[in-house]
């Protein structure tokens, strides 16, 4: 049988100093993430204190008045309210005509898509029927303008027409 060799008292040694080591150093971490979060917290509670922001537009914003300018055109209006009542009951705006009814369509749902609601007329001229697409009448100059203005950003070409025509 084989003789069992004794382990040497020096390997138990150079064991035992690992095995400390690393429990002092477990330990030591731990002590020093306990003592930065209580730092941490501390310096938190200090810093919150001090930059703590006050709210203080509840008072303020109740006294301050804050002035608006206002155009030539605009003080005219507040001044003389019949000029914001002013009706155009007599412009059309005339976007297009078509021999084909689906063109008309076409163009009634593109101007849809700005916004503007168009109707479709029929007229016959010559023993030709013409489909027209028209906006309006329109309720004030402002909404007028305001049409006039899309179609024109839009690159749509419009022409102004009376009621009665």
């Amino acid at each position: 049988m084989a003789k069992k060799q004794a382990t040497s008292p020096w390997v138990w040694v150079f064991l035992l100093l690992i095995l400390a080591s690393f429990v002092a150093f477990v330990l030591f971490l731990d002590q020093k993430i306990v003592q930065s979060g209580a730092e941490n917290q501390q310096s938190q509670e200090s810093t919150g204190s001090k930059n703590k922001p006050t709210i203080d537009f509840y008072s303020v914003l109740p006294k301050r008045e804050v002035e608006i300018p206002i155009s030539e055109e605009d003080r005219d209006a507040i001044e003389n309210p019949s000029i914001n009542k002013e009706v155009v009951d007599q412009s059309i705006l005339q976007v297009g005509s078509f021999q084909s009814a689906g063109e008309a369509d076409s163009l009634k749902a593109q101007l849809a898509f700005l916004g503007l609601q168009a109707t479709i007329k029929s007229a016959v001229v010559n023993d030709e029927t013409w489909h027209r697409v028209q906006l309006g009448p329109f309720a004030s100059q402002t909404r007028l303008s305001r049409a006039k203005n899309l179609l024109i950003e839009n690159r749509i070409k419009y022409m102004e027409r009376s009621q009665s025509n």
